[in-house]
């Protein structure tokens, strides 16, 4: 990897340059390095995977639409690491709502993966300043790096960020909910210590009435592997909460299993009615709210919920659970009416078939609408192009679709399906001296389902 200095400024140049390393971006490098691509991954966290790792999410959801598996790729090879090293849960992989990893394994794994990419190499802590353009062509990137900068130049650059940002300092259009509609954050976090057996025995005995045993999104699904509990309402409604945490009966919490035993992972609402393009003050105070909250969770569980009285707090995820920002304008925009047609589109890269809809703004549930069993949505390549602007493409829930459909579309496994398509795209794009635009779609089509994927 060569580096050079120009008017006192490292320099850089590239086939393939990657925004973000996170659920879609590393798939993307992974995918565009292996297709013979010159490829470089800048990420601002201290380890690859963004929510996949650094987030926490531990519930890796969107394999299945109820009869079979609709992801593969980059991602099922993952699983089947997981898979030999005892890290991942699952009852019937292919009507699965979601498998259970550990989020901890899944670094070590997203690092020798990498490594053994000859191709593929990674900036981490590193920031993005700048935007460069020329004319209406992205051309690369200015980064920060423990407060030095370096100009990246690239044939083509994936903008993985989540919240669009390469695109947007582009001066791609793109739109954005008002605060007052928008989902509410997360903030995940582990507890050790619980006796799973008493949790699950008070849970037989007392079936929830107020609350679902599982989230809305998941009603309809065959088989859910490990445990997992939706809600606080039940366990809450009889008892006298302090005043600092009653807010909680309505509150939106999730709490799962995980592969170690007496670990439990926690997933609850955070910030609302909040954007994660804000900075400053502001976005110090969505960490702090969210974390409060995390922390009020995991106090309500120890004080109200068998099995829990021994339970503790372990981590705290470092990276906020963001599940809706800006969404690019691109050459397509996937519609309500394409996910409730399950519509399958001639420029397909991947599948989807999560129940679409979004989690409420005030933090408490979801509204959520279904696809019939063995249905899916398929992904356009066209989502992904920034309208008006080349030399980019956009991968992961950034990119263009109504905000209805959201959660059929930014669960991992399409993030990174999309990650594999972007990063396939680029470097063919490379090998033929293209665009992305102008990239042959079957060229593509064919070489996804050559690496294992499912289009």
């Amino acid at each position: 990897m060569n580096v050079l200095r120009r008017n006192g400024l490292k320099t850089k140049t590239v086939d393939v340059l990657i925004a973000g390393g996170g659920t879609a971006g590393v798939i993307a490098g992974i995918a565009a390095a292996r297709n013979g691509a010159d490829t470089l991954i800048v990420d601002k966290q201290r380890c690859l995977g963004g929510q996949f790792t650094a987030g926490m999410q531990g519930a890796w959801v969107g394999f299945s639409d109820k009869e079979k598996v609709i992801v593969k790729g980059i991602a099922w090879e993952i699983r089947n690491i997981f898979k030999e090293r005892n890290a991942i849960v699952e009852e019937d992989p292919e009507t699965d709502v979601c498998f259970l990893y550990d989020t901890e394994v899944a670094k070590v794994v997203l690092d020798e993966m990498t490594q053994k990419e000859k191709n593929l190499h990674s900036f981490l802590n590193t920031s993005i300043v700048d935007v460069i353009t020329e004319g209406d062509t992205v051309v690369g990137l200015i980064v920060l790096s423990e407060m030095e900068q370096m100009e990246i130049r690239a044939k083509v650059v994936i903008d993985c960020t989540g919240d669009a940002a390469v695109a947007a300092g582009s001066d791609v259009p793109y739109e954005i909910r008002p605060k007052k509609d928008i989902q509410p954050m997360s903030l995940l976090g582990k507890m050790a210590g619980v006796d799973m057996a008493r949790v699950k025995q008070y849970y037989k005995d007392n079936p929830p009435v107020q609350d679902t045993s599982e989230p809305p999104a998941w009603h309809d699904f065959k088989t859910f592997p490990g445990f997992m509990h939706f809600g606080l309402q039940d366990e809450l409604a009889n008892v006298e909460l302090p005043p600092r945490l009653e807010y909680l009966r309505n509150w939106l919490a999730i709490f799962t299993s995980t592969p170690n035993p007496g670990e439990m992972t926690i997933n609850c609402s955070g910030a609302i009615e909040a954007h994660s393009i804000d900075g400053f003050e502001a976005r110090a105070g969505q960490e702090v709210f969210s974390q409060k909250c995390l922390y009020d969770v995991a106090e309500a569980l120890r004080l109200y919920v068998p099995g829990f009285e021994n339970a503790y707090l372990t981590a705290i995820a470092s990276l906020l659970g963001i599940r809706e920002s800006r969404r690019i304008v691109g050459d397509y925009k996937i519609t309500m009416d394409d996910f409730k047609s399950a519509r399958q589109f001639e420029d397909s890269i991947g599948r989807g078939a999560m129940p679409a809809g979004t989690h409420t703004p005030d933090g408490i549930t979801m509204v959520v609408y279904d696809l019939d069993p063995g249905k899916s949505m398929s992904i356009p390549y066209r989502c992904m192009l920034p309208k008006g602007k080349d030399g980019l493409l956009v991968a992961g829930r950034c990119v263009s679709f109504e905000p209805q459909v959201a959660n059929c579309i930014r669960c991992m496994p399409q993030c990174m399906a999309m990650g594999e398509a972007a990063g396939t795209a680029a470097a063919i794009a490379v090998k033929q001296g293209t665009t992305p635009r102008q990239v042959d779609i079957k060229i593509l089509q064919d070489t996804l389902i050559k690496q294992g994927a499912i289009i």
